[in-house]
C-alpha cells in the first residue's frame, strides 16, 4: 500500500497511532457547516463510515453487489470493509463491480476540467443504443475514452445489428405462421447464445459478448443472403434470441424497432422508392436505367437482390 509506506505522496498525519488508521468521526471547526456533538467533540462523519453506515441500513449486510470507481479501493473500500466487518463479525458485499474511469479525448473526466459530458447532451448526437454499445465496448473495469470517433464506430455497429433484426422481423411478418422452427436452425443458434453467456459469465466480459452478439448478426445475414431456407419458427427463434442478449441483457436491441428508429424508416423509404422506379424500368425493359439504379446503390454498400416475391436489400458488410 503505497500510501503508508516512507516517502509516499500521502503523509501520514500527526494525529495517527497507526499509519493504517483511519478516521470514523471526524473534528468539525466551529465554521464547518456539518457539525454535531458527540463523546470526542464537535465533528462530523468520516467519509468511510459515511458509505457503510447508509449501505447497510438500506441493503443490510451482507448485501450482494457494491459498485464504484477502482481508484477508490485503498483507502476507501477497504476502510468501509474493515469497519463493517469488525461491527458485526460478516462479510460486507458478496461482489465488488469497481468501474475504470472514464476519459474523454484522452484526458480524465472532471467536472473541474470542464471536460465531462452529460447524458442528456450525448442523447442529442447519438442514441442511447449507441452510447449503451460504446460503454459496453469495454470491461467494466477498464479506462474507457468517450470521443466522436468512438461513439461513431459504436453508432455504425449499432446500425449494422439493427438492419439484420430489421430484416429479421420483415421476414418474419410476411412468413406462414404455421410452421415450426427447423432443428437444425436451433441448433446453430446455441454455440452463439452459449458463447454470449460464457462471456456475460466471465466477470461481466461485454466486450465479448458484444462480439459473440455481432457474429450471430453476420451468421443470420449470410442466412438472410440465401444461405439457407428460414421458416416462421425459425425466424421467430432468432427474433427471440436478438431480443433476449442485444434487448434484456444488453438494451441495444429495441422491442419496437421500426417505430424507435426514425431514421432507418426514411432510409428504408427512400430505398423502397428507388427499389420501385427500378422495377418499372425493368417492367418496361428498359435495363439500362434498372442497372444504373442498382449500380448506384451499390456504389453506396447497398446491395439489391431480386427474389421471386419481389426485391430486397441489404447493406454490404
Amino acid at each position: 500500500l503505497e500510501d503508508l509506506e516512507h516517502g509516499a505522496r500521502v503523509a501520514v498525519r500527526d494525529a495517527k497511532r497507526n499509519p493504517a488508521d483511519f478516521a470514523v468521526w471526524k473534528h468539525a471547526e466551529p465554521e464547518h457547516i456539518l457539525r454535531w456533538p458527540s463523546p470526542w467533540g464537535w465533528g462530523y462523519p468520516g467519509w468511510h463510515i459515511e458509505c457503510s453506515a447508509m449501505a447497510t441500513k438500506y441493503l443490510g449486510q451482507p448485501f450482494d453487489i457494491h459498485g464504484g470507481g477502482v481508484e477508490n479501493i485503498f483507502p476507501h473500500n477497504e476502510s468501509e470493509i474493515a469497519q463493517a466487518e469488525a461491527a458485526r463479525g460478516v462479510p460486507f458485499s458478496n461482489y465488488w463491480l469497481l468501474a475504470g474511469s472514464l476519459t474523454v479525448n484522452g484526458v480524465q473526466m472532471s467536472k473541474s476540467l470542464g471536460n465531462f459530458v452529460r447524458i442528456k447532451d450525448a442523447l442529442k448526437q447519438y442514441s442511447a443504443e449507441s452510447i449503451r454499445s460504446f460503454v459496453l465496448s469495454a470491461h467494466y473495469r477498464s479506462k474507457i475514452d468517450f470521443s466522436h470517433e468512438a461513439l461513431m464506430a459504436a453508432d455504425s455497429g449499432v446500425k449494422r445489428l439493427h438492419n439484420v433484426v430489421r430484416a429479421v422481423r420483415a421476414r418474419l411478418n410476411q412468413a406462414p405462421a404455421d410452421a415450426t422452427a427447423d432443428p437444425g436452425v436451433l441448433a446453430d443458434l446455441e454455440p452463439h447464445r452459449a458463447a454470449f453467456e460464457a462471456a456475460m459469465d466471465d466477470d461481466f466480459n461485454t466486450p465479448q459478448a458484444l462480439a459473440a452478439l455481432h457474429e450471430l448478426t453476420r451468421e443470420v445475414n449470410r442466412w438472410l443472403d440465401g444461405g439457407r431456407p428460414l421458416n416462421h419458427g425459425a425466424l421467430t427463434a432468432i427474433d427471440g434470441l436478438f431480443r433476449s442478449l442485444g434487448g434484456d441483457v444488453l438494451g441495444i436491441i429495441p422491442d419496437e424497432l421500426a417505430s424507435s428508429a426514425a431514421e432507418g424508416e426514411i432510409v428504408d423509404g427512400l430505398i423502397a422508392l428507388l427499389l420501385d422506379a427500378r422495377q418499372t424500368y425493368r417492367a418496361e425493359r428498359n435495363w439500362a436505367r434498372a442497372d444504373a439504379v442498382r449500380d448506384q446503390l451499390a456504389a453506396l454498400g447497398i446491395v439489391v437482390e431480386d427474389r421471386p416475391e419481389g426485391p430486397t436489400w441489404r447493406l454490404e458488410r
